[in-house]
């Protein structure tokens, strides 16, 4: 895995609300099929909550775009308020503490 320096989430904003979406649409959602642009979301954000499932943990991080993702933690011992940061290649991504 690398940082997020090569690797990048992309999502779509709504240029009238200003609303921003993960993963990318490509109209609005109020029915008005307004296409909405792309746009790179953050790559750090904030651990909102966790679960754990099997062996592999899964978190809620808070972009500062306003996106809530649901994505899973790299190993360690997650800490919600914590500051994360993706991390990722072409094969997936996930998130580790900052």
């Amino acid at each position: 895995m690398t940082d997020a320096s090569t690797f990048a989430l992309t999502g779509s904003r709504d240029k009238l609300t200003g609303e921003v979406f993960f993963p990318p649409r490509a109209f609005s959602v109020d029915g008005a099929l307004r296409a909405l642009e792309e746009v790179q979301l953050s790559t750090t954000g904030v651990l909102y909550s966790f679960a754990v499932v099997g062996d592999t943990t899964y978190g809620l991080i808070d972009l500062p775009d306003g996106v809530r993702l649901q994505a899973e933690l790299a190993p360690g011992d997650p800490v919600i308020g914590n500051a994360y940061r993706l991390i990722g290649d072409e094969n997936g991504w996930s998130f580790q503490g900052a």
